[in-house]
């Protein structure tokens, strides 16, 4: 496999449960095992499900075949905590990770602090921020905890602007924290979505903007190559760090749609499907 085509390895969360695509639990199951023996299965990593879900997925998940999940926290850290309990009691169910938002403070970093008092998991936390002006205390907070990461929303419904994610991805990258992102990420390019009436962002371009903040490169650079709709600039851009080190920092997007950006990875050649 190219050195550009590794950035596709596990690159997609699958959010299908997920708004806008909202697919039922079983639906989604059922999908991901069919995708197991696919070209599919090595671009795509867990299957996002909520908390409160865990029992019914419990009944869903075939002992015959491994089934890979992220609990999303909609419980509270105590529910959360009790569904990971529930998961590892079966053995055909694999935690990769868990993700949990900070609620709304006056000081996210004393929340972060507090949140990460609380947890005891073996898996990486994803802990979502505000993609504000106050990011560097609460990503400083996950950098001198060494363990969990940050989690960036980019969609569907409110969008951040190029300078904003921009500045959350320096700002990640200059703090040693790694990251995910999640929302509207359909595309490898930026594109103009009707039914939001928003400018989504391409997760290809967020991966060259992660590059590009390993290189170095100031707020604008990192903004304009976000908005840059050309392939070819975007995948050259990618070239100014090596593939493992930016999906270090970089670790995966969730999207509801897994056939919509993996054919894309498919045609910019990334992916060499069989």
């Amino acid at each position: 496999m190219s050195r550009i085509s590794g950035l596709a390895l596990g690159l997609i969360d699958d959010a299908a449960m997920f708004p806008p695509g909202d697919a039922p639990l079983g639906d989604a199951v059922a999908a991901y095992y069919a995708r197991r023996d696919t070209e599919q299965a090595t671009a795509v990593g867990p299957l996002l499900v909520p908390a409160s879900a865990v029992e019914d997925l419990r009944s869903h998940a075939d002992p015959a075949h491994m089934l890979e999940v992220a609990l999303i926290g909609d419980t509270g850290i105590e529910g959360l905590a009790a569904a990971r309990d529930a998961v590892q009691n079966d053995s055909w169910i694999s935690l990769h990770q868990v993700e949990l938002r900070v609620p709304p403070t006056e000081s996210p970093a004393d929340a972060v602090r507090a949140l990460l008092d609380q947890l005891s998991f073996t898996v990486p936390a994803y802990i979502e921020l505000p993609l504000d002006d106050g990011l560097g205390k609460p990503l400083a907070v996950l950098a001198e905890d060494g363990v969990e990461r940050a989690k960036f929303r980019t969609g569907p419904f409110v969008v951040p602007t190029p300078e904003a994610l921009g500045a959350g991805i320096r700002a990640a990258v200059a703090s040693g924290v790694r990251f995910k992102l999640t929302g509207g990420l359909h595309h490898a390019l930026p594109t103009h979505d009707d039914e939001t009436n928003q400018q989504h962002h391409g997760f290809l371009n967020a991966l060259a903007a992660t590059s590009l903040a390993i290189a170095g490169a100031d707020e604008s650079a990192v903004a304009d190559v976000l908005r840059d709709t050309t392939p070819d600039a975007v995948l050259s851009a990618l070239s100014t760090s090596d593939a493992a080190e930016v999906r270090h920092f970089f670790c995966s997007f969730g999207s509801c749609s897994i056939n919509d950006p993996f054919n894309e990875l498919v045609r910019l050649g990334l992916v060499d499907a069989q």
